[in-house]
């Protein structure tokens, strides 16, 4: 099954079973690969939770004092959590924006770089990355939102 070899001292082409140990050591390879970058895309999304968490707080925190006399004119909590949130998610989606065309104009200079050719984009991916953003910046408000809840107007605007 071996294909002919044309000089005695060349490299022998692969018979049937070489290629297919070879083709399956690939795909092993892929395989850790693509389990390696989704553990990345994992530990990444859970280290922006965090700072999109610590970002998120101290502003409340900032302007607890704004927050208060929202809360003391009668503003309920939903709705003050609700303008945070709105206001995160905004800047949430305007930095995905900036995002995925710095992303895109990269990802062309390295394929230019490294391999000679434009890379094709897959539409798929922004909705992928939208959601993945979408969740990140919920996870990381969710500490900030619980201050908020417990932020009393009348220890806030008498400066305790």
């Amino acid at each position: 099954d071996a294909l002919p070899i044309s000089k005695p001292n060349s490299s022998a082409f692969f018979t049937h079973m070489e290629r297919i140990q070879v083709a399956e050591s690939e795909g092993t390879i892929l395989n850790k690969t693509t389990l390696l970058m989704i553990l990345i895309t994992i530990l990444s999304s859970i280290g922006s939770s965090l700072a999109i968490s610590n970002l998120i707080t101290a502003s409340v925190i900032e302007r607890s004092q704004e927050l208060g006399l929202l809360k003391a004119l009668g503003a309920y909590n939903w709705q003050i959590a609700l303008l945070v949130l709105v206001e995160v998610m905004m800047t949430g989606l305007a930095g995905g924006i900036a995002g995925y065309f710095l992303g895109i104009g990269f990802a062309q200079i390295i394929g230019q770089t490294v391999f000679g050719s434009y890379i094709e984009i897959a539409r798929m991916v922004i909705l992928i990355v939208a959601i993945i953003l979408f969740f990140v910046t919920l996870f990381g408000s969710i500490p900030a939102i619980r201050y908020l809840m417990a932020l009393k107007p009348t220890e806030v605007l008498h400066g305790k």
